[in-house]
C-alpha cells in the first residue's frame, strides 16, 4: 500500500480491508511503529554522529552546536538539525566573527557539517530484526511508520535507514504524532490498533487520545523506557526487551492482550 493509496485516490476496488466497518472476517490490525529507539538504535547513532562532528570541527564547535540543537528543540518543540544548521550559522555570524575571516573556508566548513548530517549511515542502527519484525507484523495487519520528529529530516533518516522500504513506504511523521490520530485512522482504518513504542509518556498520550481499540507495546529500549523502570508509570499492555521479539506474538497475542474490546469502535475519531 503507498501513502498516494492511503490518502484516498480512487481505486478500481474496495480499498477497505477485510473486517472494517462489520464487512465480516477477523478484526483487522493497524500497527504503529515508532522509529527512534524502537527500530533504530538512536542513542547509539547519536553518540557516533558526535564522535564525528568532533572529528570535523573540533572540541569546541562541537559543543556549541549541540548547545545550539538544544535550544532549537526547546523552541521549536522537536529536534530539528536542519534548524540547528542555520542558526549555528547564525549564531557564529552574530557572535564569532572570527571564525567568518575566511568566508570560503567557512562556508566549506558548513557544507561539510550538512553533509555529515544528511549522509548519515543510519542503516548501521537499525536493530537487529527489526526489518523481519516489520514484515511480520505486515502479514498481520497493516504497518505504518509513525514517528515523531522534523517533518524535513526524519522522513530522510527514515528513508536512509531501509525501515520506509521494509514499511513499503507507510511512512507518517509528525512533530507530535499523539495530536494527529484522526489523521491516522483516516489512511489506515482497522478495527484494532497496536502501538509499538519506547516512551511511555507517548503510550499514555495515545493511549488517552485514540478512540479506537488499542493494545500498547513498550519495547524496553533505549533512555526513555530504562527511565521507566525507575519511575511510577501504569505500564503498556504488552512489554519485550527487543523488536525482534514481537516476531512472536500472533494476531490474536496482540488482540488478547489489550484491555479494550476489539470489536470496531463507532466513536468519534479521536
Amino acid at each position: 500500500m503507498t501513502m498516494a493509496d492511503a490518502a484516498g485516490e480512487e481505486q478500481t476496488t474496495s480499498s477497505v480491508p477485510p473486517g472494517v466497518g462489520g464487512t465480516g472476517g477477523p478484526p483487522c490490525l493497524t500497527f504503529m511503529l515508532d522509529v527512534d529507539n524502537t527500530l533504530l538504535d538512536n542513542d547509539a547513532a547519536k553518540v557516533e554522529l558526535d564522535r564525528r562532528l568532533r572529528a570535523l570541527i573540533g572540541e569546541d564547535e562541537a559543543a556549541r552546536f549541540w548547545r545550539i540543537y538544544e535550544e532549537v528543540r526547546a523552541d521549536a518543540g522537536v529536534v530539528s538539525y536542519p534548524l540547528t544548521l542555520a542558526a549555528f550559522d547564525e549564531d557564529a555570524r552574530a557572535n564569532r566573527r572570527d571564525l567568518l575571516r575566511d568566508e570560503a573556508a567557512w562556508r566549506a566548513s558548513c557544507g561539510a557539517l550538512a553533509s555529515l548530517l544528511l549522509d548519515f549511515p543510519y542503516r548501521d542502527f537499525v536493530f537487529p530484526g527489526a526489518p523481519a519484525t516489520i514484515a511480520h507484523l505486515r502479514a498481520l495487519g497493516a504497518a505504518v511508520i509513525l514517528s515523531d520528529g522534523d517533518p524535513a529530516y526524519q522522513p530522510l533518516k527514515i528513508a536512509r535507514s531501509g525501515l520506509g522500504a521494509a514499511a513499503d513506504n507507510c511512512v507518517l511523521v509528525y512533530a507530535h504524532k499523539e495530536e494527529h490520530l484522526r489523521e491516522v485512522r483516516a489512511c489506515f482504518p482497522a478495527d484494532h490498533y497496536v502501538l509499538v513504542e519506547d516512551k511511555p509518556n507517548v503510550i499514555d498520550k495515545v493511549r488517552a487520545r485514540l478512540a479506537a481499540p488499542l493494545t500498547t507495546v513498550l519495547v524496553r529500549q533505549g533512555k526513555y523506557a530504562a527511565a521507566a523502570a525507575r519511575g511510577p508509570w501504569s505500564g503498556a499492555d504488552l512489554a519485550v526487551d527487543a523488536v525482534g521479539d514481537l516476531r512472536r506474538y500472533s494476531a490474536a497475542d496482540f488482540l488478547a492482550a489489550s484491555n479494550q474490546p476489539s470489536a470496531i469502535s463507532h466513536q468519534e475519531f479521536g
